[in-house]
C-alpha cells in the first residue's frame, strides 16, 4: 500500500541528500579532510541563553569541562541550560512542563502525531513559519517531512530530521556470534527466523538458563500501532499487515481490521508458550528490553542500523564489554508464510523543536538562527569528529578517525546531543559509526529497507477523536496481551475489534479518510 508519490518522495530525497553531502573520491587516492573549524569572524553580540528541555538515551554528557559543548556554544554565540530527562520518563515530564507554564525557551516535543496538534490548537507554541523561511539549512529537510509536521500549512515546529525509513523498529539484529556458534545462517524467512530462536532456546548460549531468544516489549510502535507488543513490526509485516491503517475500495480500515491479525497473534502465542520471546513482555517497557539484549542475554530484538555501532557505550560497546567476542547482524527483511515483508515508512524525523508562546518575539529568531547554524555543514561534520584533536584526528574517507582516549572523551562528552537539530541525511542511522564495514553494511541495509517501504496513508493527517481518547486501543490491547499469553480464545479479541468499530473507531476511520479523499480526489 505504499503510494507513488511516497516513493518518489523518498527516492528524490535520497538522491538530493547525496548530492549535497558530497561523493567519494575517484580512482586510488585517499581522500582525508578536517572537520571545519570555529569561524573566523569575530561576534561583538552578547551570547543568547537558552534554557531547553530535551530527551537522552543512555549515559548523561560530561558536565564537568565538556570541550563539545563549548565549541558549540563558541561558534553559535549560544549559552545552552539544557534538561536532559532519560527516555522512559520524557513523556511524563513534557506534558507537565508544558501545562504548567515552565520556563523553557525549547522544548523537544516527541509526541509527532494528536498530542502535538492539540498544544497548536491551545495556543502553546510559536508559529515559526516566518523565521524559517530562508533559513537554507532547515529548508533542505525534505517537503515531505515538513508536509508530516504541519498543521493548516503553518509550521510550528521544527522537526530533527531523520530518514523516512530505518528508524525506531525497523528490523531484527542478531547475535552472530550465536549464529555462528551453532552453524547457523542469517535468517531470510519467518520459518528460519523461528528455527533460530528455537535453537537459541534450547542451547542456551548465555548459560544458566538465562538465554532470551527474542526481546519483545509492551510499549506498542506509535508509528504502525499494532497491539499488543512493541519490537515486533517485522513479524506483523511478514504476515502481510498494513501499516497502522488501509484503504481499498474507497473503505479505510485498522490494521488490527485484517484477517492477517489472527494469525500474527496466533505466532506471538505460540512463540511465548515454547518460552522463544521474553516472558515479561506484557509488563516491559522498550528500553528495558533494550538493556537486556546489551546486557549479553538474549539473541534478538527488533531495533536500528545505529545500534550496531562498536563505540555507542549505550548499545553494542555495551555488549561489547560484557561479551568481547560478541557480533551483530541486522536482517534487512524478513518474508512471511506468503512472502510478504516490508518496513515502516515513517515521519522522517525523531522530535520537534517548539518555542513556547510565553518566549518573547526579539529572541523567537535567535532561536531559529541557531537550529539553522546546528544543521549546517560544519556541525554535520562536528557531529562526527568532535573537537579535532580531543574527540578524533578528523574525517578521512568520510569516516572520523579515533584513538581509544578519543573514543572514550567523544563518548563522555556526548557530542550528539549538543548537535541539536542535524542535517538531514537519508543515511543518519549510520553517521555516529566509525568502522568503515560497519558504515558499509549499515547504508546497504537502509537501502534495503527503502525498497519494502509500507508507508500508513493517513500519516500526515489527525483524528481528534483519537486525540480525545488516547486511551482507546486499552482494551484490545489487554485482549490480545492475554490471547497471547494463553489466557482464552481469540473470539474475546474479536469482540474488542468489533467493539471498536462500530463506536469510537468509525468516527476515527472517517475522519482521516475525509482529510486523505481531499487530497486524493
Amino acid at each position: 500500500m505504499l503510494k507513488k508519490k511516497t516513493l518518489g518522495l523518498l527516492l528524490t530525497a535520497t538522491l538530493i541528500a547525496t548530492l549535497a553531502t558530497g561523493c567519494s573520491s575517484s580512482g586510488s587516492k585517499t581522500e582525508e579532510t578536517k572537520a571545519p573549524v570555529a569561524s573566523s569572524g569575530t561576534t561583538t553580540a552578547a551570547p543568547t541563553t537558552l534554557k531547553v528541555l530535551a530527551i537522552i538515551f543512555g549515559q548523561l554528557p560530561n558536565a564537568d569541562n565538556n570541550l563539545a559543548k563549548a565549541d558549540i556554544e563558541k561558534r553559535g554565540n549560544i549559552k545552552l541550560d539544557i534538561d536532559f530527562v532519560p527516555a522512559d520518563a520524557y513523556s511524563d515530564k513534557l506534558s507537565i512542563s508544558l501545562t504548567s507554564g515552565a520556563n523553557y525557551d525549547l522544548v523537544l516535543f516527541t509526541d509527532p502525531f494528536n498530542k502535538y496538534q492539540s498544544f497548536i490548537k491551545s495556543g502553546a507554541f510559536q508559529d515559526l513559519t516566518p523565521y524559517i523561511k530562508g533559513k537554507k539549512n532547515l529548508e533542505f529537510i525534505p517537503e515531505q517531512t515538513w508536509k508530516n509536521t504541519e498543521s493548516n500549512g503553518l509550521r510550528f515546529g521544527i522537526p530533527r530530521p531523520r530518514g523516512l525509513y530505518g528508524g525506531g523498529e525497523a528490523n531484527i539484529i542478531l547475535r552472530k556470534d550465536w549464529l555462528d556458534q551453532y552453524n547457523l545462517q542469517v535468517p531470510k524467512t519467518l520459518d528460519e527466523f523461528t528455527n533460530v530462536l528455537k535453537v537459541f532456546k534450547e542451547k542456551d548460549p548465555a548459560g544458566g538458563g538465562k538465554t532470551i531468544p527474542y526481546i519483545v516489549t509492551n510499549t506498542i510502535d506509535a508509528y504502525t500501532q499494532i497491539p499488543p507488543f512493541g519490537m515486533a513490526n517485522p513479524i506483523a509485516f511478514s504476515f502481510g499487515l498494513p501499516n497502522a491503517y488501509k484503504i481499498e475500495g474507497g473503505k479505510a480500515s485498522a490494521v488490527f481490521q485484517q484477517p492477517e491479525y489472527k494469525s500474527y497473534l496466533e505466532w506471538l502465542r505460540q512463540a511465548y508458550k515454547d518460552k522463544l520471546i521474553d516472558k515479561d513482555a506484557p509488563v516491559q517497557k522498550s528500553s528495558q528490553g533494550q538493556d537486556k539484549f546489551f546486557a549479553g542475554v538474549a539473541g534478538s530484538y527488533v531495533g536500528q542500523v545505529q545500534h550496531m555501532n562498536p563505540s555507542d557505550s549505550s548499545t553494542y560497546g555495551k555488549l561489547l564489554k560484557t561479551d568481547p567476542n560478541a557480533k551483530l547482524v541486522a536482517i534487512p527483511e524478513l518474508s512471511g508464510p506468503k512472502g510478504a515483508k516490508g518496513a515502516a515508512v515513517i515521519t522522517g524525523y525523531y522530535g520537534l523543536w517548539v518555542v513556547p508562546q510565553s518566549v518573547a518575539k526579539d529572541k523567537v529568531q535567535k532561536i531559529v538562527d541557531f537550529l539553522d547554524f546546528s544543521a549546517s555543514e560544519e556541525n554535520d561534520a562536528f557531529y562526527q569528529t568532535g573537537v579535532v584533536g580531543v574527540h578524533s584526528s578528523g574525517l578521512k574517507n568520510g569516516i572520523a578517525e579515533k584513538t581509544p582516549e578519543q573514543e572514550k572523551a567523544y563518548a563522555n562528552d556526548r557530542i550528539d546531543v549538543f548537535v541539536m537539530e542535524n542535517r538531514y541525511d537519508p543515511y543518519y542511522y549510520t553517521k555516529s559509526t566509525t568502522n568503515p564495514d560497519v558504515v558499509k553494511t549499515s547504508k546497504s541495509i537502509l537501502d534495503a529497507i527503502s525498497k519494502i517501504g509500507i508507508a500508513n496513508p493517513f500519516l500526515p493527517y489527525i483524528s481528534e477523536t483519537a486525540g480525545k481518547n488516547p486511551d482507546i486501543l486499552k482494551p484490545l490491547t489487554a485482549a490480545a496481551t492475554k490471547y497471547v499469553m494463553g489466557e482464552g480464545e481469540y473470539d474475546s479479541v474479536q469482540k474488542e475489534i468489533d467493539v471498536w468499530a462500530a463506536g469510537t473507531g468509525e468516527t476515527i476511520l472517517k475522519e482521516y479518510l475525509d482529510q486523505y479523499s481531499k487530497d486524493h480526489p
